[in-house]
Formats: C-alpha cells, structure tokens, sequence
C-alpha cells in the first residue's frame, strides 16, 4: 500500500478519500483582461488551460495529505473489536456481513481476515493491526472532514 501522505511518485494512483495539496510555485503572470471585483483573467508563462498534466511542463507539485485506511484495499475483509466482520470498498464505503447497518462505522482495532477474497498474509494482518491499535474510524472522519471542510459520502 502507498505511504500515508507525502510527496506523490508517478507511479501512485489516487484513491477515492484522497486529501492532495496541489501546489504551483510563485510565478510572474501577465493579466489578459480587465480586473472586475470577480473576475481576472490571467496568462501564466506556461500554459493557459487544465486539467493539470504532468507532462505539460507546469511546474506543479502534488502531495498526499491523508489517504483513509492507507493499510486496506477494496474487497479487505475485516472483523472488528465488536466481533461483527465488515467489507472494505472503500473509506466512506463499508459492508457489515451482519445485515445490521453500518451505524457508525466498524470499532478499533481491525483484525485483516481476507485481502481481495484470499488468505491475508502475516505481515498484511500486521500492518491491519498497526494502523488500528489507536484512534477509531470516527477520529478518521473527523481529521479527513478538517482537511477537506467537506462531509465524505457513501
């Protein structure tokens, strides 16, 4: 699985739930037309249009603020602390087995039962464990809605 957050590499792909800083260095631009209380219309020296590609030359950078559940993937099959086994398709998108709803998410820590419908490694279980010995899925909720100031959906 990706880092947790940091400078992004060319070959990570991002995840629904993702928190990015897209940044674009200071750059002497020339205003194309007039300046409104609204509204200006600008000519950076390297291009003119979006959406951001990296091999346009625009001298952006990219950095993973918060990916959450880094430690899982869709179709993770997991128990949780209150015994009830949930399925993993993502951070806003959890299945309990149980037929109850999903109420407020599954309770720390995470025990790894499947990866993808197989048997889970060790060291996969382990990294499970680790990444939900503290905190609560709630606490995720919390710290990814004050990063984005969104509410995340199913």
């Amino acid at each position: 699985m990706p880092a947790l957050a940091g400078p992004m590499t060319d070959d990570e792909t991002l995840r629904a739930g993702d928190v990015l800083s897209i940044a674009c260095p200071f750059t002497a631009a020339r205003v194309e037309r007039g300046v409104t209380w609204d509204h200006v219309s600008v000519r950076w020296p390297w291009c003119t249009g979006f959406p951001l590609n990296p091999g346009d030359g625009i001298p952006f950078s990219i950095e993973l603020l918060m990916r959450p559940y880094a430690f899982l993937g869709p179709g993770d099959e997991v128990a949780d602390a209150a015994g009830r086994a949930w399925r993993f398709d993502g951070p806003w998108d959890w299945a309990p087995f149980d037929g109850e709803g999903p109420g407020a998410g599954p309770e720390w820590p995470l025990v790894l039962l499947t990866r993808s419908g197989t048997p889970c490694s060790d060291s996969d279980a382990e990294t499970v464990a680790a990444g939900t010995a503290t905190g609560s899925h709630q606490e995720t909720v919390r710290r990814w809605m004050s990063l984005t100031e969104a509410s995340p959906t199913p």
